[in-house]
């Protein structure tokens, strides 16, 4: 990626994701931040040298091998042997999490590594149960639908009066929904959403199974669920991405209680609570069922957020000043800075002159940082460690 104009570089000592990425990053500041309100929401890793501190945290982390591979989970102590004796290096996932990559080769032999998921249209959970231990459990938070509905139907309409304007435009495409598996636009950002979380856990663990809740529809018996069937081909989708990876089990909401009942995890009915109980318990008792059939202990929580969509450029503005003068809207990023990445601070969402805009988990919706004082960005989750 080449630097922008603020001489936006990567940092040698600062593996973000796997495979390092090139990632820009700050040089107007290179000093260590110190922890604060407004940053300790945000889960990352990777904004320094500190993988010393990430490696004392509690529970295993995860391994990838010389080759790229996932490999066996191991403990903080084997983790720091090998960091010190130079055969491995540290790394981050997209979920902040400390791992090690090792530089030589070694054993291949693996467990039994199950991946629980509970779908949602919201919210999802997701658990992951190596042997017998529930190494980690994620709420997931999808994009907002409504408001992706909503910015497809204002695109449409700019579109249609494009066309009876004389300026450069493409032409209809009235018979692009004939295509045999076309996916809704506004049901494949769902789709896309939860393929980015499944993709990172291959990336992490050596999944071998992938159980999954999997909600069906009668088009029988109810003749009123054809919006239904989008949905069904957005599953497919999904479906044939794990069975490549892995084998998919799949099991009914009935099956789901069963299990949780018959391994004591508990189920939280309001849905939008961040705790365990409220996704990821369906989550961890699907994984449990696959190898380890009996109760596990439940793992690291951590809540992953992938609602926020960052406003992206349009041709032209819904209303023209005096004149019929029509300006730019958005270009996407702010001064080089892709809108949507976030900091150590937050989620950036634009900026004006030398003050980025951002957003974090508390309920003020926006807050401003002068731009020199971040010193690191990265196009990870934004995600909170919850325990």
């Amino acid at each position: 990626m080449e630097t922008t104009r603020l001489e936006l570089q990567e940092r040698y000592d600062t593996p973000l994701v796997i495979p390092t990425s090139v990632e820009p990053l700050n040089t107007t500041s290179l000093k260590n931040v110190d922890n604060n309100d407004d940053s300790k929401f945000q889960s990352h890793s990777g904004s320094g040298n500190n993988f010393r501190k990430e490696a004392r945290m509690s529970g295993k982390i995860f391994v990838i091998g010389v080759d790229g591979k996932p490999l066996t989970p191991t403990t903080n102590a084997k983790a720091r042997k090998v960091l010190d004796g130079g055969i491995a290096k540290p790394v981050w996932n997209k979920f902040g999490q400390f791992g090690i990559q090792m530089q030589v080769e070694t054993r291949k032999e693996t467990p039994k590594t199950s991946l629980g998921v509970d779908f949602g249209t919201k919210f999802e959970g997701y658990s992951i149960v190596v042997g017998k231990e529930n190494h980690l459990n994620v709420m997931w938070k999808l994009p907002n639908k409504k408001m992706i509905v909503k910015k497809l139907k204002e695109r449409r309409q700019l579109r249609r009066a494009r066309r009876f304007r004389n300026c450069r435009r493409r032409p209809a495409r009235f018979d692009n929904r004939n295509k045999d598996g076309f996916l809704a636009p506004s049901q494949k950002v769902m789709v896309d959403s939860r393929l980015k979380i499944i993709k990172e856990f291959f990336k992490c663990y050596p999944l071998d199974t992938v159980v999954v809740e999997d909600v069906r529809f009668n088009h029988r018996d109810n003749k009123w669920g054809n919006n239904f069937s989008t949905i069904e081909i957005g599953k497919k989708v999904i479906y044939d991405y794990i069975k490549k990876q892995a084998l998919l089990q799949l099991y009914q909401g009935v099956d789901t209680q069963g299990f949780r009942d018959v391994y004591g995890y508990k189920k939280s009915y309001v849905k939008n609570a961040e705790v365990f109980n409220s996704h990821c318990s369906d989550a961890l008792a699907l994984a449990v069922d696959s190898f380890a059939k009996e109760h596990v202990q439940c793992g690291k929580f951590i809540v992953a957020d992938d609602t926020y969509r960052p406003t992206r450029r349009r041709l032209h503005d819904t209303q023209p000043k005096t004149g019929g003068i029509r300006e730019k809207y958005s270009s996407g990023n702010f001064k080089g800075i892709r809108k949507g990445t976030i900091c150590q601070f937050g989620q950036i969402v634009g900026g004006t002159k030398d003050m980025i805009w951002y957003r974090d988990f508390s309920n003020v919706p926006q807050k401003g940082k002068i731009l020199a004082k971040v010193d690191w960005f990265s196009k990870n989750f934004k995600t909170r460690v919850c325990s």
